[in-house]
């Protein structure tokens, strides 16, 4: 569920009169322009300014403030004209280059607003507002730990600053730190508790941490205080969803869009809300609605029209309108190449077009015509599975992933993943379809594959330091065996391979070498990126027996990037079978 972002807190600076010899009349004046920016009566202020200007033509603090008058009536093309004028006459003024810089930035010119800032930094150290400006520039460059500084540095000079409170939880949210985040918008409330921002975003980080109803309350408490304020009713939307309430969920989504009927963020989970009470086509006009909006690339991808298009095509092809679903699919992979699951949703249309069309042209589970008899790693692949599993809790569609075969007795055959491969990481719901795919060979056909249903009968839980479920399937050809396991200690830079379904580069093997043991958790750090699709994979050593499982990289955007790469060593997995019971060979 794509969460929208909020605005930051940012401070112009208003100067007052300088100490001149001025006349009685441009006196009063002053008095009364500082007055009206103060009353926020930007337009008087800003009819004054002018007016203090002619009689003044070379007063920079003038100009300056007239600058500040004119952003905060939206005059973004005027503005910047006045505060370069104040410069040219005082190029001293920090107040100035804060001025211009908040200007800049609302320009989305954020490399010209970073030069600002910190040009009023090297006039005045001291200037919190510069400090704060900075720290917000450098966020939306996604330069986020020199943000949390700039935001920290501003809070050192003055800890009653409750905007930098407020916009430093923000950056901390973003870094996942959700603790620090939490306390950042407490003290932000500590300090003015009417401030509906610090409410809104101490609801989002609660939420983050699954206190879903501490969260509901924060948003429900700057609606108290705001009933007009857009962002909570979306906030407190998601909430009630994340809670089943699916009725109070769609209602306060609607009155989202009766206050902005221009965000597509909420079309995309009000259509969301009614597709999971299968109000198909209610849901399928906001989803349309949302693709007839321009697309909202902020924040992190996939982006509203992907998840539009992606959330569309599920909902065709629930109808059975695979063509008009694969089309959606299609557009969504356009989009954003990236997105697993309109990938994975787009290949799965396909395979259910193909089965409804030529419903005998399968391979079957008994072809064992592709396979490369005399190359040793078929036995090897035949033993590793593709695993396939949907999440409908939030439409996101299918999810692959990779087991590998650790028992068999007969037709059973017992398979271990990652539990993350079979459970949905936002809602904690087990996926629905779960089947795997056996190795079929090389230069395949174009052709749908032929899948076993399988279940979960063993998982840890999400509080364990193990990311581990066992699968049971019957009906895997009699061919399929348990791979060969190695345990013992594994030193550094001991070369390895890797096999697995990254990108969907069905059972790819990769060459990488270990890092070391992780200290702190007994896991074994590998030199290598794998992409999403990796999870569960087999770690085998130089004679193929298998010494841990792959469970996470630090980079998963693709799978040529370099990146460290975690795996359970396999004396860890043999050891939480055991506890469940399970006896390997």
């Amino acid at each position: 569920m794509k969460v929208v972002r909020l605005a930051w807190v940012l401070t112009l600076a208003l100067m007052i009169m300088p100490p001149t010899t001025v006349a009685q009349t441009l006196e009063q004046l002053w008095q009364q322009g500082e007055t009206a920016q103060a009353q926020k009566k930007y337009p008087e202020a800003e009819r004054i300014w002018r007016q203090i200007i002619q009689l003044d033509p070379n007063s920079a603090v003038a100009f300056s403030n007239l600058c500040a008058a004119l952003f905060r009536q939206n005059k973004l093309d005027e503005a910047p004209i006045f505060c370069q004028k104040a410069l040219a006459l005082d190029p001293k003024l920090p107040g100035t280059y804060n001025n211009l810089g908040i200007v800049l930035y609302n320009q989305k010119k954020l490399t010209e607003a970073e030069e600002m800032y910190r040009r009023a930094l090297a006039l005045d150290d001291k200037n919190v507002y510069a400090y704060n400006g900075l720290g917000a520039v450098l966020a939306n460059q996604k330069k986020l730990t020199e943000a949390e500084e700039m935001f920290r540095r501003a809070i050192a000079l003055d800890d009653k600053y409750v905007g930098t409170y407020y916009n430093l939880g923000i950056v901390l949210r973003d870094q996942k730190k959700l603790k620090e985040a939490e306390e950042m918008y407490r003290r932000a409330l500590a300090l003015d508790d009417k401030f509906v921002y610090a409410y809104n975003g101490l609801g989002n980080v609660l939420r983050d941490q699954k206190k879903l109803k501490e969260a509901e309350e924060m948003y429900r408490r700057a609606l108290a205080l705001d009933d007009k304020f857009v962002y909570a009713y979306y906030g407190l939307g998601n909430v009630l969803w994340d809670q089943k309430k699916l009725k109070e969920a769609e209602e306060m989504y609607r009155r989202a869009l009766a206050l902005d009927d221009k965000d597509v963020a909420v079309y995309n989970n009000l259509g969301l809300v009614l597709y999971n009470q299968k109000k198909l086509k209610e849901a399928e006009e906001m989803f349309r609605r949302a693709l007839d909006l321009p697309d909202d690339t902020t924040g992190t991808p996939p982006t509203a029209h992907t998840i539009a298009h992606n959330n569309l095509g599920l909902l065709l092809q629930e109808q059975g309108k695979l063509e008009a679903a694969i089309a959606e699919f299609e557009k969504a992979t356009k989009i954003d190449p990236k997105y697993e699951f309109a990938s994975n949703n787009l290949q799965e249309a396909r395979r259910l077009l193909s089965l409804q069309q030529q419903p005998e042209q399968i391979i079957a589970l008994n072809n064992t015509k592709y396979l490369r008899q005399e190359d040793p790693l078929t036995r090897i692949k035949r033993s590793i599975v593709k695993i396939s599993v949907v999440f409908t809790g939030n439409a996101k569609g299918t999810a692959y992933g990779t087991g590998y075969v650790v028992k068999r007795r007969g037709t059973t055959v017992w398979i271990i993943t990652n539990r993350h491969v079979v459970v949905d990481r936002d809602t904690e719901q087990r996926g629905d379809n779960l089947e795997v795919e056996p190795y079929y060979g090389e230069n395949l056909p174009n052709l749908p594959r032929d899948r076993v249903v399988a279940k979960i009968i063993y998982i840890t839980q999400p509080q364990e330091n193990l990311d581990l479920a066992l699968l049971e399937v019957t009906g895997l050809p009699d061919d399929i065996s348990p791979l060969t396991f190695h345990q013992g200690e594994i030193a550094p830079n001991t070369p390895i391979s890797i096999i697995g379904h990254p990108e969907s580069k069905d059972w790819s093997k990769y060459e990488a070498i270990t890092i070391g043991i992780q200290s702190s958790s007994g896991n074994l750090l590998i030199d290598v990126s794998l992409a999403v699709g990796g999870s569960g994979s087999p770690v085998f050593d130089q004679e193929m027996r298998v010494i841990g499982l792959m469970f996470k990289t630090i980079n998963e955007s693709q799978i040529d990037s370099s990146g460290i790469g975690f795996a359970y060593p396999i004396d860890r997995v043999l050891q939480k079978l055991a506890q469940w019971q399970v006896v390997v060979p």
